[in-house]
């Protein structure tokens, strides 16, 4: 039997530049060339692994970009949501204030079905534990399903809220002069700066009763009367300067001291909100302010309490 030949072991390659030059030549073997052919082919294997591998991280970074572009939107929407919460709470608040007041001043019961709602009072501290800036930085399910409960107290206390003013709406109507005659607007645009009650008298330095509360403001600013009434004094005190009383009937009367000027006369009727008087600096006064009191039954109150506006 003749054997097999076998090919060359190797490849002469000859490279002539053109049909003038030197010609070059060198030889590559068998096994040059299947190291070359594998060199190559895990050459193309790891490139395209690279730019596959590049192209796909390349798409997770886009895709934690707009994550973190929407994370951002969240986190403005949530503090929005929650700045409004916090506003509609005080809303609330306010208006369980306003309907107290009404309710004392008016002398009208609390509401029929006693919605303790309307009683409800503190507990902003809880509230406000998710909605601070620092708790709503990330959108965590807890904290919005917080806001949709506190939402929907809301909700249940604005109906509640609408219930009882439709309740003092058809008991004022009863009590319409009543109504009418309560002081309860302030008599001044100013700064309160002493209540009433017991304080330290700053002409003799001991403790006194003060019967009413003083409002600071510019010489010469309108004082109203805050509720109707008849004009039952005008004239000077040495310690309350020029003085207006008004009695308003129902057991209240008013009193304003230390006025630099007065507008009405003693048996004048007057009507919430016209102009009585003037602030002034006249008898014991450290400075221009208004002396305002309320008498229920000749007994001295807080004015504070039947202020409204």
């Amino acid at each position: 039997m003749m054997p097999k030949e076998r090919g060359p072991k190797s490849f002469t390659v000859m490279i002539l530049p053109n049909p003038t030059s030197k010609t070059y030549r060198f030889s590559i073997t068998k096994k040059q060339i299947k190291t070359s052919i594998i060199g190559a082919t895990l050459f193309s294997l790891v490139f395209f692994f690279l730019v596959f591998h590049f192209m796909y991280k390349t798409s997770d970074l886009k895709n934690l970009q707009t994550l973190r572009k929407e994370n951002r939107v969240q986190k403005v929407e949530i503090q929005t949501l929650s700045t409004r919460i916090t506003d509609l709470n005080k809303k609330m608040s306010q208006l369980k204030e306003l309907d107290t007041k009404i309710r004392i001043i008016a002398d009208i019961n609390p509401p029929k079905d006693g919605n303790p709602m309307l009683a409800q009072g503190g507990g902003a501290e809880d509230e406000m534990e998710f909605l601070s800036p620092t708790l709503v930085s990330f959108p965590q399910g807890d904290s919005l399903k917080k806001m949709d409960r506190h939402l929907a107290r809301l909700e249940e206390e604005a109906l509640a809220q609408e219930v009882s003013f439709v309740e003092l709406e058809a008991a004022m109507k009863d009590k319409r002069k009543l109504w009418s005659s309560t002081p309860s607007i302030k008599p001044v645009r100013g700064w309160i700066t002493s209540g009433f009650g017991k304080r330290i008298s700053p002409f003799t330095g001991n403790f006194s009763m003060h019967r009413g509360i003083d409002i600071a403001a510019r010489h010469g600013t309108e004082i109203v009367a805050p509720a109707n009434g008849m004009v039952s004094y005008v004239g000077f005190d040495s310690g309350l300067g020029k003085v207006i009383k008004v009695n308003h009937g129902f057991g209240m009367k008013t009193v304003f001291g230390h006025m630099s000027k007065t507008e009405v006369k003693i048996g004048q009727k007057v009507k919430r909100g016209e102009v009585i008087g003037y602030i002034g600096n006249t008898g014991r006064s450290t400075g221009p302010h208004l002396h305002y009191s309320i008498y229920v039954n000749n007994v001295p109150v807080n004015p504070k309490r039947y202020i409204l506006n």
